[in-house]
């Protein structure tokens, strides 16, 4: 009788923990497909996503105007999730702050506008960086670029897509 108890007990015990396993091969196997299919989103959003950024005029000194084009397929917006840098010839960077008021203080970006292809302001979709539109980004860098100084612009999107640009004064 007390081999037959602690062979039941033994039972109980085994299929508990297999119940327990599965459960938790199940439960590891969702996050693995919820894992794939948010990288899988992301390499979608990154593989549709093109930019690329151009110094607007000459630099004097202040202000400078990059336009940014949206040469992908998808719209892009979140401008406050954008990373805007900038780098001195001589090693220097900085990390510019999105301003969301034009015209952006020092050490910071803004938008000044975005335009249709053919330099119109937009109608569709207002303040969205819809695909062929381009938008005036104004860049007030913290230390002036010097006379003979060539810097380095990189823009890049919050999915991680950049442009960069030369601006020499």
């Amino acid at each position: 009788m007390d081999t037959i108890l602690v062979a039941v007990i033994i039972l109980v015990l085994v299929i508990m923990s297999i119940l327990t396993m599965t459960v938790s091969v199940f439960h590891s196997a969702n996050n693995l497909t919820d894992a794939w299919q948010s990288m899988q989103a992301q390499s979608i959003s990154v593989s549709e996503t093109a930019i690329s950024a151009l110094v607007s005029g000459n630099y004097t000194g202040g202000l400078i105007n990059v336009s940014v084009q949206n040469e992908g397929r998808t719209n892009l917006y979140d401008y406050a999730g954008w990373d805007v840098i900038i780098q001195y010839q001589y090693g220097n960077a900085s990390h510019l702050s999105y301003a969301a008021t034009y015209p952006p203080g020092s050490g910071e970006w803004a938008i000044e506008g975005i335009f249709m292809a053919n330099e119109s302001p937009e109608v569709f979709d207002p303040n969205i960086l819809d695909p062929g539109e381009v938008m005036i980004v104004t860049i007030y860098p913290e230390r002036e670029i010097g006379t003979g100084e060539t810097a380095r612009i990189v823009i890049s999107t919050p999915n991680g897509v950049t442009s960069q640009c030369f601006v020499t004064r």
